[in-house]
């Protein structure tokens, strides 16, 4: 009963994160409408999370990374600075990531929610926590190269070079919490296990996929080797790695949500 109304919660925050959408696109940039309806988006999305934990409660709840990284995506939205106007466009594209993967999440729920018997142990939490905060900066930085690398990004207010810059900051904290999330999970699957890495596990060999596509683009920057265009270009290609790697394991079967 719980994982229900958990899960109608959830629908409940992918509905008024579209209408925050489409509050952002309206004329004359509108935030305290879009306000109206972000604030309470993220505090269904934080119901539906403290639910699922609360059923699972010590232990990890499995497939809840795409219920939370829309929660992280909008406290980013919410808190990020609005002095400088040139950003409508980056939290635009935010916000329909925030939405995709929202209603992704609303429609096509894993259906094993039975938690790991083995992961009642902080570092279980740890692993999925910076790991769903790694994921958040990675696609922001992606976001943010994307950005950089339209065609009329002068006429979108932004400069090209300022954009990659951020971007290459958003990756760099999100590589950060991804290594801290790998070796808490590989804490745990020693403690759990018994080895630190389950190579027969597709969670563990993507999040090593995902480590080492992002250690590529930090020498890549590091050494100077390509162009700024073409480790923007890389970082943009980032959000398919996250998205197609991280995010699409996690949902299924696919189907309609009633």
């Amino acid at each position: 009963m719980e994982l229900i109304n958990a899960q109608f919660v959830f629908k409940i925050a992918a509905g008024l994160y579209g209408l925050s959408l489409v509050a952002a696109f309206l004329p004359g940039r509108p935030r305290g409408v879009v306000w109206i309806f972000l604030l309470p988006a993220l505090l269904a999305n934080f119901a539906a999370v403290a639910l699922r934990y609360w059923q699972a409660w010590p232990m990890l709840p499995m497939y809840l990374g795409p219920v939370a990284l829309p929660f992280f995506l909008g406290l980013l939205l919410l808190f990020s600075s609005r002095k400088d106007g040139n950003d409508v466009i980056v939290r635009r594209m935010i916000f329909a990531l925030t939405v995709i993967i929202a209603l992704a999440a609303a429609c096509f729920p894993k259906d094993f929610y039975l938690p790991f018997l083995k992961s009642c142990t902080p570092l279980a939490h740890l692993f999925f926590v910076f790991g769903v905060a790694g994921k958040g900066c990675f696609l922001v930085g992606a976001v943010w190269a994307m950005a950089g690398l339209h065609p009329n990004h002068r006429t979108l207010g932004i400069e090209s070079q300022t954009a990659l810059n951020r971007s290459l900051r958003w990756t760099v904290w999100g590589f950060s919490f991804w290594t801290l999330s790998m070796f808490a999970g590989e804490l745990w699957s020693y403690l759990g296990w018994g080895t630190p890495v389950v190579w027969d596990d597709p969670a563990i060999t993507t999040a090593m996929a995902t480590w080492f596509f992002y250690i590529c683009l930090l020498h890549l920057h590091l050494t100077g080797s390509w162009s700024a265009r073409g480790r923007g270009a890389y970082a943009a290609a980032g959000a398919l790695v996250i998205l197609g790697l991280n995010c699409l394991p996690d949902l299924g079967p696919f189907r309609w949500p009633f």
